[in-house]
C-alpha cells in the first residue's frame, strides 16, 4: 500500500524564493535610489560638522548659523577656484596626487566622471554621451547598450559610409569599457535617455527605463 504524499505546505520553499528575490531586488533598487542622495547629504553636513566645530574653538562658543555660512561660502569659493587658471592648476595638482595613491585612484577617477557628468549638463553629457543605441555584441543576436560618442565618415570598406564611434560601459562605472567601430545602420536607436541609461548602468539593471527604439532618422 503507497503512502500518501505529505501535504505541501503554503507559503513553502516557493514562497521563500519568490520573497527572497523580490526583498533583493527592492532592497538594491532603494540603495541605488538612496546611494547619491546619501553621499551629497553626508558631505554637506560633514562640512558642515567641520566648519562649525573649526569657529566654535576659533571664538569660544558656537555661533547659530554661522556654520552653514561658511559651508555655503567653502562651496562657492571652491565653485570659483576650479573654473579660474589658478583654481584649476591647484586641483589638477591634488588630483594627480590622488592618482599616485593604490587605493584612491581606483574609486576617484570613476567618481570625479560621475559627479561631472551629473552636475556639469553642458560639457558631461552633450559633449560626452550624444545617444544612447543597441548593438549587437559580442555575438550576433545578443544586445549590448551603448553610447555614441562620435560618428565619422570613412571609406575603409571601399565604400562611403559612416562610422558610429561607441563606449560599451562596464558596469556600475558607466565610463569605462570597450570602444568599437560600428556602421550606423547597425546600431538600433533608442529613445532612452542618456541620465536613464546612467541609472540603469549604475544599478547593474536593477533601475531600467522600457527599451523603446527611436527613429533612424
Amino acid at each position: 500500500m503507497e503512502k500518501p504524499n505529505p501535504p505541501t505546505l503554503v507559503g513553502g520553499p516557493r514562497f521563500s524564493v519568490k520573497f527572497g528575490q523580490a526583498f533583493r531586488r527592492y532592497f538594491v533598487t532603494g540603495l541605488a535610489t538612496l546611494f547619491p542622495l546619501a553621499v551629497t547629504f553626508w558631505l554637506l553636513v560633514a562640512i558642515f560638522r567641520f566648519a562649525d566645530n573649526l569657529l566654535g574653538q576659533y571664538f569660544g562658543s558656537r555661533i547659530p548659523g554661522l556654520g552653514l555660512l561658511v559651508t555655503v561660502l567653502v562651496i562657492l569659493a571652491v565653485g570659483v577656484l576650479s573654473i579660474h587658471f589658478f583654481g584649476r592648476v591647484l586641483f589638477r595638482t591634488i588630483e594627480a596626487g590622488f592618482s599616485r595613491l593604490p587605493i584612491i585612484r581606483k574609486v576617484y577617477p570613476p567618481v570625479k566622471q560621475l559627479a561631472s557628468f551629473l552636475f556639469n549638463e553642458e560639457r558631461g553629457r552633450q559633449s560626452v554621451f550624444r545617444r544612447v543605441v543597441l548593438v549587437q555584441y559580442p555575438r550576433l543576436g545578443t544586445y549590448c547598450m551603448a553610447f555614441v560618442t562620435n560618428e565619422t565618415k570613412t571609406t575603409v570598406n571601399g565604400s562611403a559610409q559612416t562610422l558610429l564611434t561607441l563606449l560599451l560601459p562596464n558596469p556600475p562605472s558607466p565610463f569605462t569599457g570597450p570602444i568599437i567601430f560600428v556602421p550606423q545602420e547597425d546600431v538600433v536607436p533608442l529613445t532612452l535617455s542618456v541620465e536613464d541609461a546612467v541609472k540603469l548602468i549604475v544599478s547593474g539593471g536593477v533601475v531600467s527605463s522600457p527599451l523603446q527604439a527611436a527613429s533612424k532618422s
